[in-house]
């Protein structure tokens, strides 16, 4: 089954139809015309964007509405603004020892954020597609949409970005020159990915203690058994960001390494590449350096 953008006389029959007894279907674009397909509804969309973010909220409408995909808005928690309860679940002694860094309340308020999306993931048995709101798409989303509706159970975890480029090996190829690959080491970012509720359920059971970002969490499959799948190409894009620009940096760059628990953190570092060697050694040898 393709995929299209729908023009505008067609959403407009489009929204017609979501206004009557159809509401629980999606409708695609086949051969110009337009189709209910129930796949569709498995993976609703949200958006993390903070309130007060008025900007990037109407650029994510913009980006968005053309698909005719249904999706909603998740009020971003505001780290900067006030302490959230969850932000007790923060070690800092635990973040500097093994990191060097103590998180932000910006990054405490990203993590927060998709804490509590997880959490909502379970709690209604239904998997999400979650974008945060600094992103571009590619061609190739709605195709990529497709597979994640359909592959997201038997994955977990399907990145549709990623900030860092990792060496790699093909799991699955699929028809519109897309693939499921798997990373060697996680790829950073929570630009946008999709989660099942039992992946959800397992990203919460290991983060009862908060001492790194959520991307760098999420990265952490030895941990957590959710290993680090993407589609690629990659269906989208993070927008890249000065530091001024950030949300969650707020125009203040982080600080130096600290220098106290340096031999530690050696011991942390190797204990952690020890254990994902480990859980990727099948692949030994069949690990691809990713093109510029």
């Amino acid at each position: 089954m393709g995929f299209g953008v729908v023009s505008d006389s067609k959403r407009d029959k489009f929204t017609s139809f979501r206004n009557t007894n159809f509401v629980a279907d999606v409708f695609v674009l086949v051969g110009g015309i337009l189709v209910s397909d129930s796949r569709m509804e498995k993976l609703d969309i949200v958006v993390v964007n903070l309130t007060r973010s008025h900007e990037r909220r109407t650029a994510m409408r913009a980006l968005l509405d053309p698909l005719g995909l249904p999706y909603r808005f998740f009020d971003a928690i505001d780290g900067r603004a006030k302490p959230h309860p969850l932000f007790s679940r923060f070690d800092p002694l635990k973040s500097e020892m093994r990191h060097g860094y103590i998180l932000t309340p910006g990054e405490l308020g990203c993590y927060a954020s998709h804490y509590l999306l997880w959490e909502q993931c379970v709690a209604e048995d239904k998997p999400l597609l979650i974008f945060e709101d600094d992103v571009t798409l590619n061609d190739n989303f709605l195709s990529a949409y497709e597979v994640a509706c359909d592959k997201i159970e038997k994955y977990g975890v399907i990145r549709f970005s990623r900030h860092k480029r990792r060496r790699w090996v093909r799991i699955e190829s699929l028809s519109k020159g897309l693939d499921i690959i798997r990373l060697k080491i996680g790829p950073h970012g929570t630009s946008c990915y999709a989660v099942s509720p039992g992946a959800a359920k397992q990203l919460i059971e290991t983060a009862n203690v908060w001492f790194e970002p959520v991307d760098c969490h999420l990265d952490r499959f030895w941990r957590h058994g959710i290993y680090c799948y993407n589609i690629a190409p990659p269906p989208v894009i993070h927008a890249a960001q000065t530091v001024e620009k950030s949300e969650i940096w707020g125009g203040t760059a982080r600080d130096e390494p600290s220098s106290r628990f340096r031999f530690r953190r050696k011991v942390y570092r190797i204990y952690d590449k020890t254990l994902r060697f480990m859980c990727n050694v099948r692949y030994f040898g069949r690990w691809r350096r990713m093109p510029k």
